[in-house]
């Protein structure tokens, strides 16, 4: 098995970090530390043997980076791919807390890393964290249905439970909508278990034809006992109405049904209804995600029931998601947030004003949780992120379905632009129309000019720019979520702009120190997103997103030293082009190259070349968390070249057009 030397503890600093591994998520930072003793870092390459179906288990991981894929053998037909598994995801536990051999194999479908946890130390941290042991004891069983069971086709099974505080009508109108959309975008069998209330108003008819499934009725569960109450929609779903008491023989009839349906279908939707003590709130212990459809005025009285479902079933923060209707008023985003604890997975456009971006949300709301959703991460690097066109164009046009993108620096305003419907093409018209005579004046301009001991340019100029094209538009109004990233320039902590006015995140993200003036917002001076993370990667992995392409413009110290000796060359050949030229212009060729070396090291180079060196270096670790990384470097450049975009987006379109068939590789994985 390849290792890295000496199977080295793991190195926050180098980009592993265990707060953004979702499974740790929910942990205190003496757990962290605890763990971060245990683990060791494995690398693999692709193709790879993690380990074997029928051998002992040996240890417990958990994906950094790369994809891996989980089989069985089948005799007579090779084998039988029984699920992909992406960063965040985890194996193994199943053999170890079972004591059997393994049930299945698992291997690199791409360079990897893992964090590897042996049987001892596994088996002696459950007993040292009591939160870690409570989620894999709630998973355990469901997991193993994946891959165990009395028939040998299986198929990967994911549980989702669904709490609503909206009106009822509305809660359960986005509960079939979600499963409707399951269906169309997965084309897998879902089912809809339901616990209706007997004076609940607001339930299609289509949804009460026929009585509900008793569970103190079942004797056994059986195809026939269901069959009764089991209806069939017309949007391809099937609903199944339960009734039921509370009470210990309850309770376990409830789990044989989950248990019963996993192996019937592959996804498995719950409305929960009553509060805690309600019986369909058992069904936590089966389910992978809870989504929470929130009523915004009254999130106080909500927040403590989700710490206690946290608490009591061993929820990561993750796993936790919390919905919100987009048009409420108050309290603000961030009050939101600090009082439910929780990030706000996504808000809900109205159904009836807005239909089209409620069906949006739903379709992302649906590729989150059948893991397909695809992620854009568009790379700083100033001119050269002008390459990041030419990316668009080829993904255009190969109808690669790209669900969310982030960026930092020109990424993000590439990013943004995209995000608000403008087409490749178009955004390529717009890079033209900056030549070498307006590019200047558009962007910067002598009107900008600032005291130069906060930034050379007070940033006006492009803000203006950008406000000729995208307004005044806020996130919420973008056809495709876009996250953007900036800098806090006083605290160091990297900034996540997911609300609020476009223009202003994108005024903060391209904030080059020196350059631009630190952009105030709410009283915080933010800086270029590309500072600290050139390259997000990680903001996309932490809210789920399993399948990554990058694009990194940034030039490696290889790049840059082709670069010089493309310059020594241009400079050579030009020398003896004007070898028969007047003997006046030789004497004063000294002069003019003493001139160019001069302007060469100029203020504006010297910040920009330091900021890409150390650029470079955080993008390479973020990289390793892709599944596909694009490096459209331009050799015959200059970083400041806005006026020059036609052969940026050329190396774009070149380099995309190389890994299209990994590309498309990633999307049926």
């Amino acid at each position: 098995m390849p290792l890295f030397p000496f199977r080295r503890k793991l190195e926050a600093s180098k980009g592993y970090d265990f707060n953004e591994i979702p499974l740790f998520s929910s942990l205190s930072p003496s757990e962290i530390r605890l763990l971060e003793k245990k683990f060791r870092l494995a690398e693999y390459k692709r193709s790879d043997l993690i380990y074997e179906e029928g051998k002992p288990a040996e240890a417990f991981y958990v994906i950094v980076s790369g994809r891996f894929r989980v089989f069985k053998k089948v005799r007579g037909e090779g084998q039988e791919t029984l699920v992909y598994l992406y960063r965040g995801d985890y194996f193994g536990e199943s053999s170890l807390l079972t004591d059997q051999v393994h049930s299945a194999s698992v291997e690199a479908r791409s360079d990897g890393i893992l964090l590897r946890l042996d049987k001892a130390d596994f088996l002696k941290t459950l007993g040292q964290i009591p939160a870690l042991s409570l989620h894999l004891s709630r998973t355990l069983g469901h997991r193993l249905t994946k891959i165990e069971g009395p028939e040998r086709k299986k198929r990967e099974v994911k549980v989702a439970a669904l709490y609503s505080t909206v009106p009822a009508s509305e809660g359960f109108q986005f509960f079939i909508d979600l499963a409707a959309s399951l269906v169309r975008e997965t084309k897998s069998r879902v089912i809809v278990v339901d616990f209706p209330r007997p004076s609940e108003t607001g339930i299609p008819a289509e949804f009460r034809k026929t009585g509900n499934l008793h569970l103190s009725k079942t004797e056994s569960m059986r195809e026939s006992d269901l069959k009764p109450s089991l209806i069939e929609c017309s949007a391809g779903f099937y609903y199944l109405p339960l009734e039921s008491e509370k009470g210990q023989p309850e309770e376990k009839k409830l789990s044989t049904l989950l248990t019963f349906l996993t192996y019937r279908y592959d996804f498995i939707l719950i409305r929960l209804s009553g509060d805690m003590g309600d019986l369909s709130f058992k069904s936590l212990k089966q389910s992978d995600f809870i989504y929470l459809l929130l009523d915004p005025k009254t999130l106080s009285q909500t927040a403590p029931l989700i710490q206690q479902i946290e608490q009591t079933f061993g929820f990561a923060k993750s796993e936790t998601k919390v919905i919100l209707p987009e048009e409420d008023a108050a309290p603000s985003f961030e009050e939101k947030e600090k009082l439910l604890q929780l990030k706000i997975f996504s808000h809900l456009p109205s159904r009836s004003r807005n239909p089209e971006r409620y069906h949006s949300a739903i379709r992302f709301i649906t590729k989150e949780f059948a893991g397909t959703l695809l992620g854009l991460v568009l790379g700083s690097g100033a001119a050269y992120g002008l390459a990041h066109i030419g990316v668009l164009q080829v993904l255009e046009k190969e109808n690669i379905p790209i669900d969310i993108v982030a960026g930092s620096s020109m990424g993000a305003l590439i990013g943004a632009f995209w995000g608000a419907g403008y087409r490749a093409n178009e955004i390529e018209k717009i890079a033209c129309s900056l030549d070498q005579k307006t590019a200047f004046f558009k962007l910067i301009g002598f009107n900008d000019l600032s005291i130069a001991h906060r930034g050379f340019f007070h940033g006006r100029q492009v803000t203006h720019f950008m406000e000729s094209y995208l307004g005044n538009r806020t996130f919420q109004e973008l056809s495709l979520p876009v996250k953007i990233v900036a800098t806090n320039l006083n605290t160091s902590q990297e900034i996540v702009f997911e609300n609020g006015r476009i223009v202003d995140a994108l005024r903060a993200s391209i904030s080059i120190p020196g350059i631009f003036r630190p952009f105030n917002y709410r009283g915080e001076l933010l800086i270029d997103g590309g500072i600290l993370n050139p390259l997000p990667v990680n903001t996309l992995a932490q809210m789920g997103v399993k399948k990554i392409i990058a694009v990194d413009v940034l030039s490696s110290p290889e790049d840059r030293a082709q670069r010089n000796r493309l310059r020594v060359e241009k400079k050579k050949k030009l020398q003896k082009e004007k070898a028969q030229e007047p003997l006046w212009k030789h004497l004063l060729e000294p002069v003019f190259d003493k001139v160019n070396r001069h302007f060469s090291s100029n203020i504006f180079n010297v910040i920009m070349n330091t900021i890409q060196f150390m650029e470079y270096e955080i993008a390479q670790v973020s990289s390793q968390g892709a599944d596909v990384l694009i490096r459209p470097v331009v050799l015959d450049a200059h970083w400041a070249e806005f006026y020059q975009p036609k052969k940026f987006i050329k190396e774009g379109e070149k380099k995309t057009l190389e890994q299209i068939n990994e590309i498309k590789r990633l999307l049926v994985e």
